[in-house]
């Protein structure tokens, strides 16, 4: 893909997600590379992908992507995933957002679990069973 498809990708990524208060705009954090290497990663995004950053921008960011949510959902679906995608995985909105990331926490299933003891199911035992038939069977 071209150097115009990065102008492009931007333009609309940042019509997406602009700068607003503390969050910074797509392309303050996110290069059409990032959204590159993620395709690698959704490769059932690539077609879609590279049709909406083929799109004109005559009528700019927003009115492309109005005529591509209602002529092509598949593309404005990818560019809006990989978009999304890089964007909340780059490591200074993570910071922002006060996401450090998956963590390894220990479970042991042999424990009570405190749910059990700590009142949160009264209401449902109080209540009773209550079973509801599923419809065909």
């Amino acid at each position: 893909m071209s150097e115009q498809h990065g102008d492009t990708f931007l333009a609309l990524a940042d019509f997406l997600i602009p700068r607003h208060g503390d969050m910074p705009a797509y392309s303050e954090v996110c290069t059409y590379d990032t959204a590159l290497a993620a395709l690698d990663f959704r490769i059932d995004l690539k077609e879609g992908f590279e049709r909406a950053v083929a799109v004109d921008l005559k009528d700019g960011a927003e009115g492309a992507l109005e005529k591509m949510a209602e002529g092509d959902a598949e593309a404005f679906n990818a560019l809006s995933t990989v978009a999304v995608c890089t964007y909340y995985m780059d490591q200074k909105v993570r910071e922002l957002i006060g996401y450090t990331g998956q963590e390894s926490v220990t479970y042991d299933s042999k424990a009570t679990q405190p749910y059990l003891v700590d009142g949160s199911l009264a209401k449902v035992i109080a209540r009773g069973q209550t079973y509801r038939p599923t419809p065909g069977l």
